[in-house]
């Protein structure tokens, strides 16, 4: 059983190695197939006109860069030298990536997480109060509400809190990263997507749960609604909810993109949307490995507590899981 486990484990291992790798590969090839010269793009924002730029002052600046060699050696170049944990230099500050990911970490780490903070108990009521009231008129909105936000737009959500409640009411600053009341309309604005996405597949699970034999057992020993809910349903509907972890997280990352560009918060959101603009491949590939890394981080840690909670997977010659199955209910969402 251990050996099996083991091999599992290193089977997840390389398929995620191989997702950081593809991540990387595709990220070089669009900023390479976008149309536009990161030097001349520097320039411009310089205020520099090509035309007064000479072409030996251009080479140089090229080389200077390193986009001046051909696209494979600075895909190797790039590569290697992510394995080795020197991201490089920033095409458009001339700073070292990893201080650049650095700086802008924390507030994003912080947007994401008050965001799940949020998003995730409120989630988890809308599932149970679906549940409880599955017979009442009620109900309907409880079950409707999670297709709703996942409906939102993001950037919807985030203009109208910001018009509301930042503009109209003055009860939070709605632009900038100063002060703590800066981060909680951004946070609401990711925890309102978070929260549909938690609130319709922890309620599909426990709708499925409750119909399962055991619940009329419990019915038919006098236990009330209430405790058959908050024991037994909810706890055996959670861990099929643990396969969405990694899609909530995925789409944090790529929920801060478009909140911070809405609140002008300087996070990681905003530097890889002004490095794709301005063909800062460096920063965009070191950004992009570590999005990957944590996904793939995260999905392989749901893995492995699946085969560690759930015997039937322990032993299981497969390396199928109800991970498989949930993902490609959920796939379109």
């Amino acid at each position: 059983m251990e050996f099996m486990m083991g091999r599992y484990v290193l089977t997840r291992l390389g398929y995620a190695v191989l997702t950081i790798w593809v991540a990387f590969t595709l990220a070089f090839v669009v900023l390479r197939v976008v149309p536009g010269d990161p030097v001349s793009i520097q320039l411009s924002q310089n205020g520099a006109d090509n035309a007064e730029v000479s072409a030996e002052q251009l080479a140089a600046l090229r080389a200077q860069l390193g986009v001046d060699k051909p696209a494979l050696a600075q895909y190797a170049e790039y590569g290697f030298g992510l394995l080795r944990g020197d991201p490089g230099y920033s095409i458009r500050s001339n700073e070292n990536v990893g201080a650049v990911i650095s700086a802008a970490l924390p507030a994003t780490a912080e947007l994401a997480g008050l965001a799940l903070t949020i998003g995730a108990p409120v989630g988890i009521a809308l599932a149970v109060a679906a549940t409880l009231t599955r017979r009442h008129r009620s109900g309907a909105v409880f079950r409707s509400a999670p297709v709703v936000g996942i409906s939102l737009p993001t950037f919807l959500i985030g203009l109208v809190l910001v018009h509301f409640v930042a503009f109209e009411w003055r009860l939070l600053p709605g632009i900038g990263g100063r002060g703590p009341g800066s981060v909680v309309l951004p946070a609401l604005t990711l925890a309102v997507p978070v929260a549909a996405i938690i609130g319709q597949i922890l309620g599909r699970n426990m709708e499925a749960t409750y119909r399962q034999p055991f619940v009329r057992t419990l019915r038919a020993k006098g236990l009330g609604e209430g405790k058959i809910v908050f024991g037994h349903v909810l706890r055996n509907a959670c861990l099929p909810a643990l396969t969405m972890i990694a899609m909530v997280i995925g789409g944090l990352i790529s929920g801060s993109v478009v909140v911070e560009t809405i609140f002008s918060r300087h996070g990681m959101g905003k530097v890889v949307a002004d490095a794709i603009l301005d063909k800062d491949t460096p920063v965009v590939l070191a950004i992009t490995v570590l999005s990957a890394a944590l996904i793939v981080s995260i999905n392989l840690t749901v893995d492995i507590l699946y085969r560690v909670v759930d015997p039937r997977l322990r032993t299981s010659g497969t390396s199928a899981t109800p991970r498989s199955e949930e993902r490609a209910e959920y796939a379109h969402l």
